[in-house]
């Protein structure tokens, strides 16, 4: 068996290559590199898929939660709740906005525990940031209610779970405002990074918009201090022509993640998706024993298993000062996951093979 890759960015097909390369030439042609009429149209049909009003395309993902914090007027010394269990992004848009990061615990499916939530609530607390780790989205219901009683902004960082869904609605449809990672190993991918923002309010939207363009509202009037955060025209075409096939997409990564789920040994802990909810598996990440020691062995077998972030955020040194409250959930979890091979291109027979090995390991 030849390498098992844990991602796979070729372009096999045919057909695909050239409807690429067709959208290529457009841009070549209409020669509007940045922000072009490609950008429009991915915006209106990412609004349109998470059932939100409206989308700002960004830069990158990073860029979109920046300015998502950005657009919502959080002041120096204010207090964003968020969770440990992530990409460093996600705390680096708080810090960068002046905010101070609050790390709550997280629950057994490696979202954030909103039972913990209330607790670390103080007279600084402006908002909750929460992110929907491996693409499952998290409860959203519960964290929703909580800031509505204490007048909380609600951040949803859905940079891990475009197309997954929560009691029949989108990823990236909860809160004020919501964010999109589009970099090439995500469920829909561009062809380098970019990212969007969604939000139902008009204001927040006008905002982004100024803030995306250096804090301009012409080339020659700028309101606002800010940075250039805009995204490129053919990242935005490359999006639109993954959009027409995500079904597909996110159905293979569904077939792969039940394969695992079925054939895998019961002495470890298996991704569970909940009633009336469908989870798209950015990453299928399963919590074990000797971690490491099943690391090492399925690497040596030829198989590209990861751990994803093996450290938590709250454990970065830029991040050791601030308070950390208890994360005893957190810090035992972080020692046990790791990630399988999970892509559109991953044959049965390779699946098949990393079950096999996983299985013989725990024999």
């Amino acid at each position: 068996m030849k390498k098992v890759r844990f991602v796979n960015l070729e372009f096999k097909n045919k057909l695909f290559k050239k409807k690429i390369l067709n959208r290529f030439n457009r841009i070549l042609h209409h020669g509007q590199f940045i922000l072009g009429p490609e950008v429009l149209e991915m915006e209106k049909k990412i609004a349109k898929y998470c059932k939100r009003k409206f989308c700002v395309g960004t830069a990158s993902g990073t860029d979109a939660l920046y300015l998502a914090i950005r657009s919502l007027d959080i002041s120096k010394g204010d207090e964003i709740i968020t969770s440990p269990m992530t990409w460093v992004s996600s705390t680096n848009s708080i810090t960068m906005n002046n905010a101070k990061p609050v790390f709550v615990d997280i629950k057994n499916d490696l979202n954030i525990d909103e039972k913990k939530i209330e607790n670390s609530i103080t007279s600084k607390t402006k908002a909750i940031l929460y992110v929907n780790y491996t693409g499952k989205i998290a409860d959203t219901k519960k964290i929703l209610s909580i800031a509505k009683k204490y007048k909380l902004k609600v951040i949803e960082d859905s940079a891990q779970s475009f197309g997954s869904m929560r009691l029949n609605k989108p990823s990236g449809y909860f809160g004020d405002i919501s964010c999109f990672s589009f970099n090439p190993m995500k469920v829909l991918p561009s062809l380098g990074e970019a990212g969007a923002v969604l939000t139902n309010s008009k204001k927040i939207y006008q905002k982004l918009k100024i803030l995306r363009y250096a804090g301009t509202v012409s080339k020659e009037n700028c309101v606002e201090p800010s940075l250039n955060f805009k995204i490129d025209t053919i990242q935005a075409s490359f999006i639109l022509e993954y959009l027409k096939i995500i079904k597909k997409l996110i159905d293979k990564r569904i077939k792969v993640a039940r394969s695992y789920n079925k054939g895998l040994t019961n002495d470890i802990i298996k991704p569970v998706t909940e009633k009336n909810c469908l989870d798209t598996y950015y990453t299928y990440t399963i919590q074990v024993k000797n971690r490491d020691k099943l690391l090492k062995y399925l690497n040596s077998k030829g198989i590209e298993a990861r751990v994803k972030h093996p450290i938590l955020v709250s454990d970065q040194l830029a991040y050791k000062k601030y308070d950390q409250g208890n994360l005893h959930n957190a810090s035992k979890i972080i020692k046990k996951i790791i990630s399988l091979p999970i892509n559109d291109k991953i044959t049965q027979k390779e699946i098949d093979y990393v079950i096999k090995t996983v299985n013989n390991f725990y024999k």
